[in-house]
């Protein structure tokens, strides 16, 4: 039986390398990819007539030939399946749902943001019904949430509604659909982590200082989300710094106070993961505000200790991005290739 299970799981490796290859190469040969994946070219044919069967693979016109028979060419079918991605934001006193119908291939189909006076589990569910409906191919919704996420269900969240709430295994079991729901800061740190163009990074860190909000870090090591023991990870307005998580939200008006909080902040995180990157997101931090952090950080770090700071406006396209690998991540085997 364990036996069964391993070539089971081979299988399943193999084949997403595969897709990982269609995917990058726009289009190839058995050669190709079994030169591309080190797999023999019996192991890639025997693949690739499973996924022709399903359709998530499509054969295109055979290849020039030179001399001998013309080469069959396959090209990945990135409409084969469809993910939808959807994240709930509370930025002040605005709340809204952002939702986004991507292909296989990450590329954006469609995408909208309501704005809502309130949130409730309806206005969830009346947003994925609607794409379930038009979209028959949906498999896999990703869905970030300001909230500590353990094993599907949220605890600490901004939306009242969804503390203790099974997420998962609700919408799993109401949609008959693939559900990864990560929280917000964790999705945007490693989709940040992702777009740069420096992935022999070790590590980054995130941390995002939302409106009237408190702030939350994603840590990123190795190319890897780190979520903690509890799911706990990150949650650095609990950090013993001095400012109730009640204030918190309440001094981003404050420049002074604001800056000092923040580059304590950072320090602490330096002084515990020391991370070659750390990203400061957020409206509240103006030219002035920046200058602040920055001049105190690189006066309280140690020499040769100074993280580099990097400021963001706005979230959403890291989020996004981050959103999109995981979702993508949850339709291919349990498996990733991680740098060593």
């Amino acid at each position: 039986m364990k036996v069964a299970a391993n070539s089971i799981k081979i299988r399943q490796m193999n084949a997403e390398l595969i897709r990982s290859v269609l995917r990058q190469s726009g289009y190839a040969t058995k050669k190709s990819i079994a030169r591309a994946t080190g797999l023999s070219i019996a192991t890639c044919g025997n693949i690739l007539k499973e996924m022709l069967g399903t359709s998530e693979v499509l054969e295109m016109d055979l290849a020039d030939s030179t001399g001998g028979r013309p080469s069959r060419r396959f090209v990945y079918n990135q409409n084969f399946a469809h993910l939808l991605l959807l994240y709930l934001r509370q930025e002040g006193q605005e709340k809204s749902i952002y939702t986004a119908l991507i292909d296989m291939s990450g590329n954006i189909l469609y995408e909208e943001r309501s704005v809502f006076a309130q949130i409730s589990i309806a206005e969830v569910e009346s947003l994925i019904s609607r794409y379930c409906e038009s979209y028959p191919r949906l498999q896999v919704i990703g869905f970030g949430v300001p909230a500590v996420v353990n094993k599907g269900v949220i605890g600490i969240c901004d939306f009242d509604f969804l503390i203790d709430f099974p997420l998962v295994e609700y919408l799993e079991k109401k949609y008959q659909k693939k559900i990864v729901a990560e929280n917000d800061v964790n999705c945007t740190a490693i989709g940040c982590f992702r777009g740069s163009t420096d992935q022999q990074a070790e590590s980054l860190v995130y941390i995002y200082y939302p409106k009237e909000g408190n702030p939350g870090a994603g840590i990123v090591i190795n190319g890897r989300i780190l979520r903690g023991h509890s799911n706990f990870a990150g949650e650095v307005s609990y950090l013993p710094l001095g400012v109730p998580a009640e204030v918190q939200r309440k001094i981003q008006s404050d420049k002074g106070r604001f800056s000092y909080y923040v580059a304590k902040t950072a320090l602490s995180v330096n002084a515990i993961i020391n991370p070659g990157t750390i990203i400061l997101s957020g409206y509240s931090f103006t030219p002035e505000i920046r200058e602040l952090v920055a001049e105190r950080v690189v006066h309280d770090a140690p020499a040769g200790h100074v993280p580099l700071l990097i400021f963001e406006d706005d979230i959403h396209d890291s989020y996004v991005e981050g959103l999109t690998y995981l979702a993508l991540k949850e339709m291919s085997c349990e498996f990733e290739l991680v740098r060593k």
